[in-house]
């Protein structure tokens, strides 16, 4: 229900602002009308649930997962792509004023989305008798889902959005699982966005733009095989430790 109701005020804020989805960044004005604005009832909204719930779990570990270099080594490439992005970009052509407004925008989305999502929608999936491999894969697919919405701003590519954030959201999940705190999610998440927001105005050219294209290409396929590993390993996991005796004993590295 708080992923259904996050979806509908803040994709019907940004549809209600009559820009498309091709145009949030264009300017200033556009990014405060039609993200900003829409990203900031949205966090009133997560707040307020989270306040009226009071659940635990929500921005950090209620048990101490499996970690590893394997699963670093996904945040770590994304983090670095994010880097080579943002050295790609044209900064010359944006104003500090524009530049400002999409971070801001970018770090909404990241505590927003986050918050709802490796947040509230984890841990409702962490009950009952689930696994910690089930838990995962219904948070990607539902993360990956919602972007769905983006049809309605006038993006006919958001079928194929939902694969990529459905694979990106992986490793905001791990960002969480391998610190133990939703936040780290949070700054990974921001970032990204800030990068791919800024070099959808302003693109550049060169050395760095083309080894972070390659850089996507290799975060998704990478995506793929550690939910594939996660799935595989976390299948007999409980995603609540209070329920360990339900689903079995716990598997180790």
């Amino acid at each position: 229900m708080m992923f259904a109701a996050y979806a509908i005020v803040v994709v019907g804020l940004m549809r209600i602002s009559g820009i498309g989805y091709e145009h949030l960044f264009d300017s200033t004005s556009n990014t405060l009308r039609a993200a900003v604005l829409p990203l900031a009832v949205g966090a009133v909204l997560v707040i307020a649930f989270l306040r009226w719930a009071r659940w635990d779990g929500v921005f950090h570990e209620l048990q101490a997962l499996s970690k590893g270099k394997l699963l670093a080594s996904l945040p770590v490439v994304m983090i670095a792509v994010i880097v080579l992005t943002l050295m790609g970009v044209s900064w010359s052509q944006f104003a500090t004023g524009q530049v400002l407004v999409i971070a801001l925008a970018a770090a909404l989305v990241g505590f927003t989305e986050e918050t709802v999502f490796r947040g509230i929608v984890l841990r409702s999936l962490r009950t009952g008798r689930r696994t910690e491999a089930a838990a995962l894969a219904w948070t990607a697919l539902v993360f990956g889902l919602f972007h769905l919405t983006n049809l309605a701003l006038g993006e006919m590519g958001a079928p194929l959005q939902v694969v990529f954030a459905g694979l990106s959201g992986v490793s905001f999940y791990l960002a969480r699982r391998l610190t133990g705190i939703l936040f780290a999610a949070m700054a990974l998440h921001a970032s990204w966005d800030f990068s791919t927001f800024l070099a959808g105005v302003h693109p550049g050219e060169g050395v760095f733009v083309s080894t972070a294209a390659f850089g996507l290409v290799v975060i998704y396929a990478w995506a793929a095989v550690i939910l594939i590993v996660l799935v595989r390993r976390d299948r007999h996991t409980p995603a609540n430790p209070r329920d360990a005796d339900a689903v079995g004993t716990r598997t180790r590295d």
